[in-house]
């Protein structure tokens, strides 16, 4: 996903700083507007597109779920561009060209990617983030991992460390090789059966998109049609259409000081006069189960100018998000909110 990744201690140090924040709001918005948004947390809401034109990124906390351990928030925002062009920069944009966003390695993937593909993970800058990483492969002990990987990857990576003695080409050996096998499963709609090894004891990350899909009866509504068109087919009946990534992926990102590896896939189609989006990273090695990004992307006016509205859900599986309650649990998608705006923020940049 694109956007910096939350922990519980993040979380608890600005909970109550963040639960008072508001949505912002402005003056009345159009009637079609109104109706584009019914669906979104912004029903309701006076939306000043003007003012999202003019640089405002509108955000609203997303209702506490039912899946214990999910968060979600949304954001709606203008981009000066139009919006065949927008959907086109979410398939390729690279959150690694912004240093802030501490996202170490973003690479595009081809369809049908080999552990060859993975050799970046070789070139990572030296930081004691990526250290971590490459330190806890190098010392994965199978019985206890301290990444998020199943028994048969633990006892693969043990046996391989024996052979590879640099630590550094252990990583990429290994996670080249993982990555490789786990988006093979994805695409092949074998994923349900991963599962992995965790200090929550064992997750099935599928399971976990699944889950957080789920979370919101009126956005999951919105995008069925797409997303029974992808391996996560989370409520699909009968044989779905199956639609071809727009965007296969692997990066390396930053988690409150540790690194993390994960890939993800993208998935987009017109709906009506709107293009939806669909990123969904099913599979991380440390600090987060599964992680989605859903856009929905309109053609506006503002300003007497034509430009793109993009609506924005985020929503994350993470470990011990079910233990925060009363106001730290009531704060934690704020918190998510102030992340995700600086990786808004970035993206909207590249068109300037």
């Amino acid at each position: 996903m694109k956007y910096p990744r939350l922990s519980t201690t993040l979380l608890r140090r600005h909970a109550l700083l963040v639960l008072g924040m508001a949505t912002l709001v402005a003056a009345p918005a159009r009637a079609d507007i109104n109706s584009d948004l019914a669906f979104t947390a912004f029903a309701g809401t006076a939306v000043d597109v003007n003012a999202l034109a003019s640089g405002t990124i509108l955000q609203a906390r997303g209702p506490i779920m039912t899946f214990s351990r999910g968060i979600t928030s949304q954001s709606l925002f203008v981009v000066d561009a139009a919006p065949a062009d927008v959907a086109a920069k979410l398939t390729r944009w690279s959150p690694s060209r912004h240093p802030e966003l501490k996202v170490w390695l973003h690479q595009p993937l081809p369809p049908n990617p080999t552990p060859a593909d993975f050799a970046n993970l070789a070139s990572l800058p030296n930081n004691s983030s990526v250290q971590f990483q490459i330190d806890s492969t190098a010392k994965l002990n199978p019985g206890n991992p301290s990444l998020q990987v199943s028994k048969e990857e633990a006892q693969w990576i043990a046996s391989t460390a024996a052979q590879e003695k640099d630590p550094r080409q252990l990583f990429a050996k290994a996670w080249g090789q993982i990555l490789a096998g786990r988006i093979n499963d994805f695409l092949s709609g074998k994923a349900a059966a991963d599962h992995d090894m965790s200090s929550e004891g064992e997750v099935h990350p599928l399971s976990d998109v699944k889950s957080l899909l789920h979370s919101d009866v009126k956005v999951y509504g919105q995008y069925q049609r797409l997303l029974n068109q992808t391996p996560a087919k989370a409520l699909a009946s009968g044989n779905a259409v199956r639609l071809n990534p727009a965007n296969l992926y692997f990066e390396v990102f930053d988690v409150e000081g540790f690194a993390a590896v994960g890939t993800g896939a993208i998935y987009q189609a017109p709906n009506g006069s709107a293009i939806q989006s669909a990123d969904i990273e099913y599979y991380a090695n440390y600090g987060v189960y599964a992680t989605v990004e859903l856009e929905q992307i309109w053609p506006i006016t503002a300003n007497g100018k034509n430009e793109t509205l993009v609506w924005r859900e985020d929503l994350v599986s993470a470990p011990n998000i079910a233990y925060l309650h009363g106001t730290e649990r009531l704060a934690s998608s704020m918190v998510m909110l102030q992340e995700t705006k600086d990786g808004v923020q970035a993206f909207k940049d590249e068109f300037k």
